[in-house]
């Protein structure tokens, strides 16, 4: 989190003007202290460390960090190379923070894209900003955003296995100076004194190129974010609307330690409107929230809950005594109180960490979510739906998790990020390397919901899949509102092999947009397609005397759960993930699976829409802790 005190106070001793990003070199000594005291640090404290990555595994990381550190390295590249160490240990509350003196020039001067994007169907597709909306970015300062996505996916921290969140944290991650990509492009590329954007709009064979300046961050995050504001709160983070007796509250963050406010009866006013206008079905959008204050989710429950509930069973540390760290630590609150609890307060528990000793009941303390709280007179009791999505973490996780397990809320949306089963988060320290000045951010605690059942390693996984597509993004859709309000309705379950015929069939033309496998750069080629039933040709125009001709044949099971798709001598078996059709007529198709792509096994995704007389057909791939990246895509409207 950047602070903005000591930010200001910094801007207000610096230069007017600053022309270059300060990047200090640092001897082979002191990064070499700063990674040793590091390294000290997250085996004291982090009760996370081995969590989900084995000690010797962990300890290889580290072997790897101090042979960087074992010459001289510069501030940015020591900052890399930390949060390529952190984001290892799959920890999401772990992670480093630049020195003030950089994040207070970023404040002010250049180093952001004068845009805001988002990664849709393996593209880097423009919401506001320099570019037209819709358009996709192909390569920045000559480099394909494929191999800019794979360079900074490494150094992103999530918990678990939930690695879906690199996706939305490259974009945009209210934990940095706005998304990933452009907090790590300095580390890894260097400063960018101009943006060299090649970008096309989706289904154009010709690209165009643009060059623009780069903008402070201030600039950014004033910038148009149609999904929410970089950085909310909880006081002006939420909205709601009425339609009939469904009521659609959408809760875009937790956070209330910034500007707080009475949580319970601010939360109230919401539900007393929904009581007044007789709301029987409650859709709660958390797809943008990623967590924030305990209060704030045990006042949702407050709401939500009919009995008495207890929503974490055990809270624990690795120590409660820390020797000299506290030097070294910056934190919020009482530090005596942090650093010198007292050991009756602690009991040992057969992990080997502390485990905190429960007070008891004590409704005044909204933020202790380990004692047990009631919920209010009248809580709502209709019908619940919760939207989620990987943008949700920790205190938005657990609290998707306590209305699953408390309160049988059917979950429509994606799997959320976080865990399930409790986050390594609680009190974050913010651990100062005294000679580089980065900080690093270190959990005390490790909770333990208070559910029934989780999925180790992961996050909440949803009742409902609603993928996002690019037909969505264009047409305004939001089909996972569209589906929550349509559960529980009678429909006329979709049958695979008709449905898909009867939105291929006919004479089709456009454009085949593909990825070479080799250097990641992008072909446009002109493409005429006909399909009779599920067989399939293609034709494609690769040249002036080169035409390139290909047919495949599509097949369900009798069951349709499964897809295969067969092409000359390869054949293709996907899991159907999600078959739909829009109250518009919009049809959307998700098969996932696995692949080879140059002799490395990958997970597959194929997407299918017909929107109205656009037919679009994109097959997606990634490795593990990789967003997935478009392998190529037919954008198709019916031929003349």
């Amino acid at each position: 989190m950047i602070r903005p005190l000591l930010i200001a106070a910094l801007l207000a001793s610096a230069p007017a003007t600053a022309s270059e990003m300060p990047n200090p070199m640092l001897t082979a000594a002191q990064a070499s202290r700063d990674v040793a005291l590091m390294r000290r640090a997250l085996e004291t404290i982090h009760p996370g460390l081995y969590r989900y990555v084995a000690k010797a595994q962990v300890d290889a990381a580290f072997a790897r960090l101090e042979q960087q550190a074992r010459q001289p390295i510069s501030t940015l590249a020591l900052h890399r190379e930390i949060a390529r160490f952190i984001a290892s240990i799959h920890c999401d509350h772990s992670k480093p923070e630049l020195p003030d003196a950089i994040e207070a020039w970023r404040q002010t001067n250049g180093s952001h894209l004068p845009l805001r994007f988002k990664l849709i169907e393996g593209r880097m597709i423009v919401l506001s900003g320099a570019l037209p909306r819709g358009a996709e970015i192909t390569a920045i300062n000559g480099r394909p955003v494929p191999q800019i996505l794979g360079a900074v996916a490494p150094l992103v921290a999530y918990d678990g296995d939930t690695d879906a969140a690199v996706t939305v944290k490259i974009a945009d991650d209210s934990d940095l100076g706005g998304s990933d990509l452009e907090e790590y492009w300095p580390g890894l590329f260097g400063v960018p004194s101009q943006w060299d954007l090649q970008w096309k709009l989706p289904g154009d064979t010709a690209t165009q190129t643009r060059q623009l300046a780069p903008i402070s961050f201030d600039d950014w995050a004033k910038l148009e974010a149609p999904e929410g504001k970089y950085r909310n709160e909880y006081y002006n983070g939420i909205s709601w609307r009425m339609a009939g007796k469904v009521a659609r509250l959408k809760i875009d963050t937790f956070v209330n330690y910034r500007n707080p406010v009475a949580a319970t009866p601010f939360m109230g006013g919401f539900f007393k409107a929904m009581k007044q206008a007789g709301t029987e079905h409650l859709i709660l959008d958390l797809r943008n929230n990623g967590g924030g204050s305990n209060d704030a989710t045990t006042a949702l429950a407050r709401h939500l809950l009919t009995a008495p509930f207890t929503l974490t069973r055990s809270i624990r540390a690795k120590t409660i005594r820390f020797g000299d760290l506290p030097n070294y630590i910056e934190t919020w609150g009482d530090r005596d109180a942090q650093f010198n609890t007292p050991e009756s307060a602690w009991r040992r528990t057969g992990d080997g960490l502390f485990e905190r000793i429960p007070t008891g009941t004590d409704e005044a303390d909204d933020d202790d979510t380990s004692i047990e709280h009631r919920p209010v007179q009248e809580p709502f009791t209709g019908r619940l739906t919760v939207l989620t999505g990987p943008q949700n973490g920790s205190g938005a996780t657990m609290a998707i998790a306590w209305l699953k397990d408390l309160r049988g809320a059917t979950l429509v949306g994606e799997d959320t990020s976080g865990s399930a089963e409790g986050p390594t988060a609680g009190n974050i320290f913010n651990l100062l390397l005294p000679e580089s000045r980065i900080r690093v951010r270190v959990p005390q605690f490790r909770s333990f919901t208070n559910i029934k059942a989780f999925t180790p390693r992961r996050g909440v996984a949803t009742d409902v899949l609603v993928v996002p597509t690019l037909a969505d993004f264009e047409a305004g859709r939001d089909r996972a509102v569209e589906v929550a309000r349509s559960l529980g309705q009678p429909g006329t379950p979709l049958t695979p092999a008709t449905v898909l015929a009867e939105a291929l069939a006919g004479n089709w033309a456009g454009t085949l947009d593909y990825r070479d496998y080799g250097n990641d750069q992008r072909t446009s080629l002109p493409t005429l397609m006909t399909a009779n039933g599920l067989a399939i040709a293609w034709t494609f125009d690769d040249g002036p005397g080169k035409t390139v001709r290909a047919a495949e044949r599509w097949s369900f099971t009798p069951d349709g759960t499964s897809l295969t798709i067969t092409g000359g001598k390869s054949s293709e078996t996907m899991a159907i993930a999600e078959l739909r059709r829009s109250p518009s007529g919009a049809l959307t198709l998700v098969a996932d699976g696995t692949g080879v792509e140059n002799g490395q096994k990958v997970m597959v995704r194929t997407i299918l829409t017909r929107d109205g007389q656009q037919l679009r057909l994109t097959r997606m791939s990634r490795t593990a802790g990789q967003p997935f990246i478009m392998r190529h895509s037919y954008q198709l409207r019916p031929a003349a």
